[in-house]
C-alpha cells in the first residue's frame, strides 16, 4: 500500500513539472581552493572523483526536473566552459552582467524565469555542493515534498540539513518545530564558535543552512520588491539596460531577503551533504580515491600532488596540494585563509598567471 501511495505521488508530481524549474547558481570562482581553482576553472568545475565536475553532479541529481526547465546561472567569464560541458544537458544558461553575490543573481534569474513562465516555481541550489550517488533519491524524495510545499503555499521554503557535528563554518537556521514537514524560521544564526556550535547540535531546533531555496517565482519578487527595493529596482532595470546591474550593491540573499522576510519556511533534510568550502573539505572527499604518497609518524594530513610521489615525515593535518606552477601547505584548520593568499597575487602584476 505505501509503495502504490509513493507511486501515485510520483505520478502527481510529475504531471504538475510543467511548472517547476531549477536554477543552479554557479557564478562562484571558490578562492578558498586555490591553487586548484584558477580564472579559467572556477569551483564547480572540479572534479571529486575525476569523472564528473561538481557541477555536472548537480545537474545529475535534479532527475525530478525537466531536462529543459534546468538553468544555469553564471558570469560571462564561465559562460563558454560550463555551455562546452553542460550546454547540452540544460535549458538555459544566464549570463549574470557581473558578479554581484546571490541576492541580485536569484532576483535577475527571476525576472528571466517570470518573463518565461509567470507561474513557474523554482528551486536555486548552488553549484558546489557534494552529495553521494547513494544519496540523490533521498535528496529526490526531499526535492518533492520541497516543491510540493511551495506550489500550495505563498511563502519561501530552505532546505535545512540537521547537524552532525559542531560545525562552525556554516549558518544556522532556528524554527519551530511542529512535526516532519516544513517548519516556520524564527531566526538565521550567523557562523558560531565551538562552543556555540556545540550547544545547537544539542538543540531540536537548529539546522545548517544549506543555501537552498524554493518558491513561486512571484513570491520570490515580492518578497525582494519589499525588503530590498534597491536591489529590486536596480536589478529590473538592468532587464533593460544591463549597465544599471553594475550599480547593484553586492549582497547575499540571506541578509538582503530572508533575515528580513517574516514569510520564511525550512524543510529539514537528513541526506548526506557536504558544502565543500575550502580545501581541507575539498580534499577529504577527493581522498576517498588516494593519491600516492608515504609516510612515517604522520597522520591525518590530504594530499593532492602531480608527483609520482610524496613522502611526509612527522607532521600532521596538514593539507598539501602540489600543481604544476604552485605549492601550498596549510593546517587544516587555517584553510579558510587561502582566500587571503590569493588577495596577495592580485596586489603583484607578476603573478597573474597564477590566478
Amino acid at each position: 500500500m505505501k509503495l502504490l501511495v509513493s507511486i501515485l505521488c510520483l505520478l502527481t508530481f510529475y504531471s504538475n513539472c510543467t511548472q517547476v524549474y531549477t536554477v543552479i547558481l554557479a557564478g562562484g570562482s571558490g578562492e578558498r581552493l586555490w591553487p586548484l581553482t584558477r580564472k579559467e576553472k572556477p569551483k564547480q568545475l572540479l572534479c571529486i572523483d575525476e569523472k564528473k565536475t561538481l557541477l555536472e553532479q548537480t545537474i545529475e541529481r535534479m532527475q525530478l526536473i525537466p531536462e529543459n526547465h534546468i538553468w544555469i546561472s553564471t558570469t560571462k567569464q564561465y559562460h563558454d566552459q560550463i555551455e562546452e560541458i553542460v550546454g547540452s544537458q540544460v535549458e538555459s544558461i544566464i549570463i549574470e552582467p557581473s558578479k554581484k553575490d546571490t541576492a541580485p543573481a536569484i532576483l535577475y534569474a527571476c525576472f528571466k524565469l517570470y518573463d518565461a513562465d509567470p507561474d513557474a516555481i523554482v528551486m536555486f541550489v548552488p553549484s558546489d555542493a557534494y552529495i553521494p550517488v547513494t544519496q540523490y533519491q533521498k535528496f529526490s524524495n526531499y526535492l518533492q515534498k520541497g516543491v510540493t510545499f511551495a506550489k500550495n503555499n505563498e511563502c519561501l521554503l530552505l532546505f535545512g540539513l540537521k547537524p552532525t557535528y559542531p560545525a562552525t563554518g556554516y549558518g544556522y537556521i532556528e524554527f519551530e518545530p511542529v512535526g516532519n514537514g516544513p517548519c516556520k524560521v524564527t531566526k538565521f544564526r550567523e557562523k558560531p564558535s565551538e562552543e556555540v556550535a556545540q550547544k545547537y547540535l544539542e538543540q531540536d531546533n537548529k539546522l545548517w543552512n544549506m543555501c537552498m531555496f524554493c518558491g513561486k517565482v512571484s513570491v520570490f519578487l515580492q518578497e525582494f520588491e519589499q525588503h530590498a527595493p534597491d536591489i529590486f529596482k536596480q536589478v529590473k532595470d538592468a532587464q533593460e539596460e544591463p549597465d544599471c546591474f553594475n550599480k547593484v550593491k553586492p549582497d547575499s540573499i540571506d541578509y538582503a531577503v530572508m533575515e528580513k522576510s517574516d514569510n520564511v519556511w525550512v524543510l529539514p533534510v537528513d541526506y548526506a551533504w557536504t558544502d565543500v568550502g575550502n580545501l581541507a573539505v575539498f580534499l577529504s572527499l577527493k581522498n576517498i580515491f588516494p593519491g600516492n604518497y608515504l609516510s612515517v609518524d604522520a597522520h591525518d594530513n590530504l594530499v593532492d600532488s602531480t608527483k609520482e610521489i610524496v613522502a611526509l615525515i612527522g607532521v600532521h593535518d596538514l593539507c598539501i596540494v602540489e600543481t604544476n606552477d604552485a605549492l601550498l601547505i596549510t593546517k587544516k584548520s587555517e584553510a579558510e585563509k587561502v582566500r587571503s593568499i590569493v588577495k596577495q597575487l592580485k596586489q603583484k602584476k607578476k603573478y597573474e598567471e597564477l590566478l
